[in-house]
């Protein structure tokens, strides 16, 4: 299946083919009719060499290569056994190769609120046979509870926004301390396009128990801050308050944040 995918897209990128941009629509129906026959049980990938996954057709032209700092970063810290919180899943990348990783006996928890997402990110649990140990909620974390509008792009990303109106989804926003319950959290992932501050402040008391999580990875969006009320010293600060320690991802100490990217908060 692989091969015939990679014959298709030298094809495609062909010099002479690149000009004939009506010969790839009209061939298009008919490659994506054999692609979906052939790739009933998903199209495997192997994420930075390191973990093997399947995706749906759809996805055939993602490659193998996924935020590889980060990826090598979050798989390095999980432990057989861990329990962990994927917050903003999207279609499921992270969710699959976590539950892979923590095992039989480890669980991950993903909260995807996109509908379209969500669907995807099920799709990819189940036909990666991981239901076993992956639990799914079509839910928004945020500080409160309630319903918030959501704005969706056409790539199925998604963010909070304060503006609804008819492009926007309404979802349900849980904090992560009521749904969370006194289950053990190991490691905590976020990933929520500018909403970062708002899912911690919800999850206030899992951050102050004795065994709170080890690590906290989050994928900071200090562009969309102003709109949720958010600071570097605010962020920062709340999680110091908590006794973490924040870095980069090579372990060097996060003083001030004005930079889109991943910072790891690690409990002291």
């Amino acid at each position: 299946m692989q091969a015939i995918e990679q014959l298709v897209l030298r094809l495609r990128h062909h010099p002479l083919l690149r000009r004939a941009d009506w010969l790839w629509d009209s061939l298009r129906p008919t490659y994506d009719r054999v692609t979906a026959r052939l790739s009933q049980h998903g199209l495997s990938r192997c994420i930075n060499g390191t973990d093997p996954v399947r995706l749906l057709p759809r996805f055939r032209q993602m490659g193998e290569q996924y935020e590889p700092e980060v990826w090598a970063a979050m798989m390095g810290v999980l432990r057989p056994g861990d329990v962990v919180a994927d917050v903003g899943a999207f279609i499921g990348l992270y969710t699959l190769a976590i539950a892979q990783r923590v095992g039989a006996n480890g669980r991950v928890v993903a909260f995807e609120p996109n509908p379209e997402s969500h669907g995807l990110l099920r799709s990819h649990v189940e036909l990666n046979r991981l239901a076993d140990r992956v639990e799914l909620h079509q839910l928004a974390v945020g500080s409160e509870e309630g319903m918030v509008a959501l704005a969706v792009d056409r790539a199925t990303m998604a963010a909070i926004t304060q503006q609804a109106d008819s492009s926007t989804v309404s979802v349900r926003c849980v904090r992560l301390d009521a749904v969370w319950g006194d289950r053990p959290l190991d490691v905590l992932k976020i990933d929520v396009e500018g909403y970062e501050e708002q899912v911690l402040r919800g999850a206030a008391r899992l951050l102050s128990r004795q065994e709170r999580p080890r690590v906290i990875f989050i994928e900071v969006h200090p562009y969309a801050w102003e709109a949720s009320g958010t600071s570097s010293e605010s962020l920062l600060l709340l999680l110091v308050d908590h006794g973490y320690r924040v870095t980069l991802l090579d372990g060097s100490p996060v003083s001030g944040i004005d930079f889109y990217g991943e910072i790891v908060a690690h409990a002291g």
